[in-house]
């Protein structure tokens, strides 16, 4: 947020900028109609962009919060809308988030671009989720929205790993003979007896 909102130019500088230094192959960037001047300007350059409408994260206080969009006829005509837009504008396909699974079909149906969505349905181009939240990489009471299948419990997995670690540190299980590496007994019993020779030494 605020790398592209200003103008097209900088969204353009902001883009080529992560191209070059972020070894980015496109970028992808919130807003509907409003922003298809902006994403006309990236293309045109040559950048690919994927765009973002419907549920826009980085706008949510201007939405209300975190809520479902398009779930009226009017604000589902406005994503539509949006979606020509951004596609007219030269985006390779749009990101539809928290919008209703008919809405969302429709549009797609509608467009010529490919459709990502991300709460949005099974009948999308494509389909997102947040990594974390679908591995269940998160600590217990972290509210996630009613979109994401959890598939996973990373979190849980890594807590046990890392209890086992601990208490096979403080028992001294870990590391056992197979995790250290070997020296000969001869070898050892030499190294041994310099050693004790230079504690005499010292201490006589």
């Amino acid at each position: 947020m605020g790398t592209y909102e200003i103008s097209p130019t900088q969204a353009l500088t902001t883009s080529i900028a992560m191209l070059k230094t972020g070894r980015m192959k496109a970028i992808k960037l919130e807003g509907g109609a409003h922003m298809a001047p902006t994403i006309h300007t990236i293309t045109q350059a040559g950048i690919p962009v994927l765009a973002h409408i419907g549920l826009t994260p980085q706008r949510a206080n201007s939405l209300g919060g975190f809520r479902v969009q398009a779930k009226t006829p009017a604000s589902a005509t406005q994503l539509l809308a949006d979606a020509r837009a951004v596609q007219d504008a030269g985006a390779f396909a749009v990101v539809l988030e928290a919008v209703p699974a008919e809405v969302a079909e429709l549009v797609t149906r509608e467009l010529k671009i490919p459709t990502i969505g991300i709460g949005a349905g099974n009948a999308c181009s494509g389909q997102v989720l947040v990594q974390v939240d679908m591995l269940g990489n998160f600590p217990p009471g972290r509210f996630l929205p009613k979109f994401v299948k959890q598939y996973g419990n990373v979190w849980a997995e890594a807590e046990r790993a890392i209890a086992e670690y601990r208490s096979e540190v403080k028992e001294r299980t870990y590391p056992a003979k197979e995790h250290t590496y070997p020296m000969t007994e001869e070898a050892f019993a030499e190294f041994e007896k310099k050693v004790q020779e230079e504690r005499e030494n010292r201490e006589g």
